[in-house]
This record gives structure tokens, C-alpha cells and sequence, in this order.
């Protein structure tokens, strides 16, 4: 008798002796067989009753499946395969029946076995003459025990749930030559798993607020293809012109899909527009073809509803209604901007500016000396009519600069960060940073500027008009004084660096202390950033430093020195530090005792003066 034989006895024997057995625990080195599968029928019965074919998966049809909800799972046919071991996941109504179908493309003497939980199998179906098929006495393990030709086999049949809705049922594959018969059925590889959420018939195929998305995404340019996602709402103020957008995906509570047989409506107020379109054609014609403020569609496995602003050029707002089948589903706000009205050069902008700063084609600032610290020396900001914020996507530009400042520019390029120090901010939410570009000319000194930009209809806007100053040339000139000449023990000390140019302009804004050598002795200790080569003087051409005064009272020198065109020499001094107190010491009663004894002294002589007359 051959071993084949004899496994086949065995697994006869085991069905009629235990109905359903033991079983094992498959190897966990157990390897599926390339091209082993196990299908499930996802498409419909037209009868009410599974169809299982099981060299055919193209013929399956299934009762009560609802959807795939895992990754997993490959659509093929009339369902999905899995294979490599892998699980996926689905949801079905109660008493639902899945055909399935199970695919052995090992080599010779490979066998196939089905174990379910939650439901039976039955209606077992092989393409051929292959297996010698073993069911167990409850219904829950299929044995296909190959005839070992090495040929790929198929067997299959009809998975019947009977778990009761809110719980799960599986049903696994195995394959390999470990499956001997029903009690060995799981001693083999595992080929895949599906389980599946039986749903409630109530709550199988409405929607679920809490498993749908409906959120409002960023504002988009009118024509422009959508594609925001955002599982939140984008609460942004969009500019004037653009469209509004609400992403919409539509689920019950076990992740289905709500499309074929329901309705969306939309409806905006104050005067918007809508249209509601899917993820895959909103074309210009399709989803800004909007004319009404109300719309419906069948819902997609993705939807959005493209607003428009209620008046063009005018800050507003409008409010979403979303109904599905005439329920409300979600209400939603979104605001625009009005087109631009105002641009304000804020008062963190530099007074000061440095001519000879000159930008490429790149956007790179080049100068001499280098001014890194000067970039984004302009800040603005952009709004409408009506106080909002308007996101900019252009630079403003210079516009009306005297003396020093004539043919002034700002950074423009490619390249918004530059090696050299130039910035600029090619996109802002209402607020932006340019550098101040100052062509190398014999003008200086008392300057003025305004900042420009184009509204929608191309008129300009202009900001208030800025004084500044520009120094030009390297610093020629520098001073150091401190706040006070006297210090009590642990007071702050200020030092306070000023720099200018040859014509007596105070350096722009950035201009680093170039060669500093600071030297205070050891009674004054430096507080926070001390001051160094690289401190960039502010607005005022100055540079401040803060020292903390010791506790020991004396006289402390100091030295600065710093790089100038004209030669100048190191600033050197002494501060003091020095107790104020209102006690009286041993010196001061000794002397006050002195003076009383002289003015006595005084009017005893000046008595005796007077009696001798």
C-alpha cells in the first residue's frame, strides 16, 4: 500500500470516527506554494442564492456581501484574491453566502484544506477529478487530498455566516503536504484569511458621520484640478477670485462606500454658486461650470464641492448645506478675502539701508561689504477693505524712492534663499519680507521709499510713503559710551556701539561690527549675547551690550576698537563700581567732630573778642 493510499484511509477513517477532529498547528516555516490563492465572489447573486464554480471564478456570485474594507485583497473576476499568508477584511449582512474558491498550484502530492468560524461550508465544488474531498461532521473543515499528478487543482464551495450581526466570521486556506486529512487540515502553509463583520441591516449602508469625511480644503485657483484631502477643516480666508472646496467621502459605520442609489445636495448662501463633482473629472467645464446655488449628484467613491465667492472683489462668506437623501449631513462656512486694498510697510522694516547692494538674475545679493544681516530688511503686510489678510504670490516692488534710495528695487529670482544673504518671500498669508536691492550710485543720506503692488483689476496700491536713511561705503567712524559712569554692585551696565559712514550717516541696518575687539575688565561680567565681529547693528546704526557689575567696588577699564576706513584709535576708559549707602563711617563722625570743635573754637574767640571791649 503506498504512502498516498494510506493517508487517504487515514483521513477517511477520521471523519466518520470524530466528525470534525483535532487540528494542528501548521509549521511556522511552512512556505505557501507561488500562485496558491483564495478567492472570494464579491458580485451578486441575481437568484438569492451563491454560485460556486470552482475552475471558474468568473461564474461565482455571492449573496449579501457589502464591501472590501482592508488594502488587501486583489480585485479579479467577480471578487478578490489573497495569497502569501496575508489577511483581509470585509463586511457582509447577516446569513450572507460567499462563494469561494481555493487555488493549489503546488507541485505533486500538495493538498488543500478550508477551516471557517462563524458559519459552514457547503455546496463543495472541484474542477476536476483531483481531490479526494473530506468534510467535517459540523461543516467548518474542507480537506482536498490531491491525486499527486503536480497539476494546479482547484476546489471551493460556499461559505454560509451564520455569526449574528456586530461579530466576525472566518475563513482560512491552507495548503501542503502536511494536510493528511480533517485533523491535519491547518498542518500546512497558510495560503491567506478573510474575516468579515457581519452588519446590522439598519446600519449596513447609512451613513456613518463619524466614519464619512467632510471637510473644507485649501482654496484653489479657478480651473485647476482639486486634489486637498485633508481629514480636517481648512478654516484659511481665501483670496478673491478663488474657488472653495469641500471634500467628500460618504461611509457607514463598517467603511462601505455610499454610492449607486443615494442622493448628495448641496446648497450655499448668500448668492454662491456650487457644483458637485468626483475626484476623477473635475475638468475645467465639469466642476467651474457653476450657475446655481444649489446642486445634486450620485455620490462617488469621492466627491467635491466647488463654491465660488458670493461677490467678486468684496470680502464674504457663504454657508454649505450638505443633505444625503434629503437628511442633513453637514453644514460648512467658507470665507474669501476682498481684493487687495491696503499695504503697510510694518514698523519692523529698517530705517537704514546700504547702497551698492545689488541682486543677479538668482536673486543672489551681492554687496560690498557683504550685508547678509540686511536681508529681509522690508517687512509688509497685504489686506482688503475689510481689515482680512490677503495671501500674496508676487512681490511688491519699490516705487517713488528719492536720494538715495532712487532706483531702488526689491530681491526678485529664482531662488528665494541665497547664498549671500538676499531674501525674499515668493508666497505670504497676508504678511511678506523682501530685502531692499540699493544700486551702487554718489547718492546718501535723508531717503524715502513706498511700497507697491497690482489689486485683481490691476490697479495699483501703494503703501504709506517711509523715511530711511542710506549710508554708503564701508564704516568710517565709530562711537562707545555707557549709560552711566558709576555702577552699584550688580546693576546692568549698557555699552552702547554706534557706526557711521564717511558723510556721517549711521550704517544700515545688519552692517556687522567689522573687527570688534572689546576688552572690559573682570569686574563686569557680559549678560546674554555678548557683543562680537558678527552683531549686527538695528535701525539706530547701533550695536548695545550688557554687563552685570561685580560686587567689589573699583575702578574697571575698558577697550574698544573696531575697523574703520579712516584710521581711528581703541576707545579706553574706566567705569566704576561704587556701593550707594546712607550710613555714616568712622571717618565721616571724625571729621563732623573736627568741624564742631572749630566752630566752637570760632565763636569762643569771637565771645572773648567782644568782652575785652
Amino acid at each position: 500500500m503506498s504512502i498516498k493510499t494510506l493517508r487517504k484511509r487515514i483521513a477517511l477513517v477520521a471523519v466518520s470516527a470524530l466528525g470534525v477532529g483535532l487540528l494542528s498547528v501548521a509549521p511556522a516555516s511552512a512556505a505557501v506554494p507561488a500562485a496558491s490563492t483564495l478567492f472570494v465572489a464579491s458580485t451578486a447573486s441575481s437568484t438569492g442564492a451563491a454560485v460556486n464554480a470552482a475552475n471558474d471564478q468568473a461564474a461565482l456570485k455571492s449573496v449579501g456581501w457589502i464591501s472590501k474594507t482592508s488594502t488587501n485583497g486583489t480585485a479579479a473576476d467577480n471578487g478578490f484574491t489573497l495569497a502569501s499568508g496575508l489577511g483581509a477584511t470585509g463586511v457582509v449582512y447577516p446569513g450572507a453566502k460567499i462563494a469561494f474558491a481555493g487555488t493549489n498550484a503546488a507541485a505533486a502530492n500538495s493538498d488543500i484544506s478550508f477551516v471557517v468560524t462563524g458559519g459552514t461550508i457547503s455546496g463543495v465544488v472541484e474542477a476536476g477529478a483531483n481531490y479526494t474531498i473530506s468534510l467535517s461532521g459540523t461543516a467548518t473543515v474542507l480537506v482536498g487530498v490531491g491525486d499527486g499528478d503536480g497539476t494546479a487543482e482547484d476546489l471551493g464551495g460556499v461559505f454560509n455566516i451564520t455569526a449574528p450581526a456586530g461579530s466576525t466570521a472566518t475563513i482560512s486556506a491552507y495548503v501542503g503536504t502536511g494536510i493528511a486529512g480533517l485533523t491535519t487540515a491547518t498542518n500546512a502553509a497558510l495560503i491567506a484569511t478573510w474575516t468579515f463583520t457581519v452588519a446590522s441591516s439598519s446600519a449596513a449602508g447609512a451613513f456613518s458621520a463619524g466614519d464619512s469625511t467632510i471637510n473644507t480644503q485649501a482654496h484653489v485657483a479657478k480651473g485647476t484640478v482639486a486634489s486637498g484631502t485633508n481629514a480636517y477643516d481648512t478654516t484659511t480666508r481665501g483670496n478673491n477670485g478663488t474657488v472653495g472646496l469641500i471634500y467628500v467621502v460618504l461611509l457607514d459605520a463598517y467603511g462601505s462606500a455610499i454610492t449607486t442609489g443615494n442622493t448628495l445636495a448641496a446648497s450655499a448662501s448668500n448668492g454662491s454658486t456650487l457644483k458637485i463633482a468626483d475626484a476623477a473629472s473635475d475638468t475645467g467645464a465639469e466642476a467651474y461650470a457653476a450657475t446655481s446655488a444649489y446642486d445634486t449628484a450620485t455620490p462617488a467613491a469621492a466627491n467635491y464641492v466647488y463654491v465660488n465667492q458670493p461677490t467678486a472683489g468684496v470680502a464674504g462668506e457663504t454657508t454649505v448645506t450638505l443633505t444625503l437623501n434629503g437628511a442633513n449631513i453637514a453644514t460648512k462656512t467658507i470665507k474669501w478675502a476682498g481684493d487687495i486694498a491696503k499695504i503697510t510697510v510694518l514698523s519692523s522694516s529698517a530705517k537704514t539701508f546700504m547702497s551698492g547692494v545689488t541682486a543677479d538674475q538668482d536673486g543672489t545679493c551681492n554687496s560690498a561689504p557683504s550685508l547678509a544681516g540686511s536681508a529681509a530688511n522690508i517687512v509688509y503686510s497685504v489686506t482688503d477693505a475689510a481689515g482680512n489678510a490677503v495671501t500674496m504670490s508676487t512681490q511688491p516692488t519699490i516705487d517713488s524712492g528719492t536720494g538715495g534710495l532712487l532706483g531702488a528695487s526689491a530681491a526678485v529670482g529664482t531662488s528665494a534663499t541665497a547664498a549671500n544673504g538676499c531674501l525674499y518671500q515668493s508666497a505670504s498669508l497676508g504678511y511678506g519680507y523682501t530685502t531692499m536691492v540699493v544700486p551702487d550710485q554718489a547718492l546718501y543720506g535723508a531717503s524715502s521709499y513706498r511700497l507697491k503692488v497690482l489689486n485683481g483689476s490691476g490697479v495699483a496700491v501703494y503703501s504709506e510713503v517711509q523715511n530711511a536713511t542710506v549710508s554708503r561705503g564701508a564704516t568710517n567712524k565709530f562711537e562707545a559710551s555707557w549709560d552711566k559712569a558709576t555702577y552699584n554692585p550688580g546693576e546692568l551696565a549698557t555699552l552702547t556701539i554706534k557706526i557711521t559712514d564717511a558723510y556721517g550717516n549711521i550704517m544700515a541696518s545688519g552692517t556687522p561690527l567689522t573687527g570688534l575687539a572689546l576688552s572690559v575688565a573682570s569686574g563686569f561680567t557680559a549678560v546674554g549675547t555678548a557683543c562680537a565681529a558678527t552683531s549686527l547693528v538695528d535701525s539706530t546704526g547701533t550695536v548695545s551690550c550688557k554687563y552685570a557689575a561685580g560686587n567689589t567696588e573699583g575702578a574697571y577699564s575698558f577697550s574698544i576698537d573696531l575697523d574703520t576706513a579712516t584710521t581711528q584709535s581703541p576707545t579706553v576708559g574706566a567705569i566704576n563700581v561704587k556701593s550707594a549707602t546712607t550710613a555714616v563711617t568712622n571717618a565721616e563722625v571724625l571729621a563732623s567732630i573736627v568741624k564742631l570743635i572749630a566752630s566752637i573754637n570760632k565763636q569762643i574767640r569771637a565771645l572773648q573778642k567782644a568782652l575785652r571791649r
